[in-house]
């Protein structure tokens, strides 16, 4: 009996499975719309601005349209971002520019004075239950790490399909961060803080170099071919921004923020929905003085008697009170918010988007 003949994988066929190997994961916000939104809507203010001494140098700053004080990262493209990644049931942004960034401002430096009260008591009014802050954008040099340990990779492809020069085989990091910060509205109290950063980042050789680059790769291999600073500045400069906003989404949808939010409110107001309807849980460790019920289209008189029989409906729950009451039948919104305050005045809200519920 003749023993079967092993296959032996040709030369090309290992060099597209090398060349799928390298493949990179997606960076873009809409990877995490997936995953459940915040039960919040959000106001976002502040901006990613650069310092003065930070223009003209680093991985923003060397831009040739980010002069002293720009804003180089535009706040739209991360409100984008937000909305992309589902991070909040609702999610906007002042309209006003001076005044988005006068506000980021001083709630960054704790200058909160009865200015900033009365307009976190506005946004509260306007259907918000926290600001997110973009406090700013710290810019910082791009560090070459050297070859990285895909350059068999590319040697294999430049001696098999010459194509060498599309493998990602330098690595490279940026040191720009970005801070942002999650607040309550009774006083611009920061509930979240996270730091973000790109991490390295990865380059082929027509990322990082210009056409004498590319031409000296058909006779040298392409991990032995020089930079082209302002093209490494350009590719990691994009791939940062990136990287950045989806950091934020992912950040901010992470189960650590979720539980956070949970231990620092006043109170946590949760949307049932089951056979018996839809019925809105509040679990406090104080007593409620007060609830208030906002929706599309919702009747005065539906509101109120809404909220007598939820503030009726409490029953001792642990260490604190739990409340519970279905929502009125007559109820054909898309959108509900539900705010508290318990009778020491602290205050809690919560807003649901109905229609991405069951």
């Amino acid at each position: 009996m003749s023993r079967p003949r092993r296959r032996v994988p040709s030369p090309l066929a290992s060099a597209f499975a090398l060349l799928a190997a390298c493949a990179t994961p997606s960076e873009d916000a809409r990877d995490f719309a997936a995953q459940p939104p915040l039960d919040c809507a959000v106001l976002v203010v502040g901006g990613a601005f650069l310092s003065a001494d930070e223009a003209g140098a680093g991985t923003f700053g060397a831009a040739p349209d980010a002069p002293a004080g720009a804003e180089v990262m535009p706040i739209e493209a991360i409100v984008a971002a937000l909305a992309k990644g589902s991070v909040f049931q609702r999610v906007e942004l002042d309209a006003d520019a001076a005044r988005r960034e006068a506000m980021g401002r001083r709630l960054r430096t704790g200058e909160i004075d009865d200015g900033v009260l009365a307009y976190l008591q506005q946004a509260r009014r306007d259907g918000h239950d926290y600001v997110l802050v973009v406090e700013r954008l710290q810019d910082g040099p791009i560090e070459a790490q050297g070859t990285n340990g895909r350059w068999p990779v590319t040697f294999v492809t430049w001696i098999l399909l010459g194509i060498g020069m599309f493998i990602p085989d330098q690595t490279f990091e940026s040191r720009a961060t970005l801070r942002v910060t999650l607040r309550e509205l009774a006083a611009g109290r920061t509930l979240h803080d996270p730091l973000l950063f790109a991490g390295p980042i990865d380059l082929s050789l027509v990322e990082r170099t210009d056409v004498w680059g590319v031409l000296e790769s058909i006779v040298v291999p392409p991990f032995f071919v020089g930079d082209d600073a302002e093209n490494v500045r350009a590719a990691v400069r994009a791939t940062t921004e990136r990287r950045l906003l989806s950091s934020l989404v992912r950040e901010l949808k992470s189960g650590a923020m979720r539980q956070r939010l949970r231990e620092r409110a006043a109170a946590e107001i949760v949307l049932a929905v089951d056979d018996g309807g839809r019925r809105i849980v509040v679990r406090a460790a104080d007593a409620l003085g007060a609830v208030r019920l906002r929706g599309d289209g919702l009747p005065p008189d539906a509101a109120a008697a809404w909220e007598r029989a939820l503030l009726a409906a409490v029953r001792p729950d642990g260490r604190g009170f739990r409340y519970e009451a279905t929502l009125p039948p007559t109820f054909a919104g898309s959108r509900l918010q539900v705010l508290t305050a318990t009778l020491r005045g602290e205050v809690a809200s919560a807003t649901f988007a109905l229609e991405r519920r069951p």
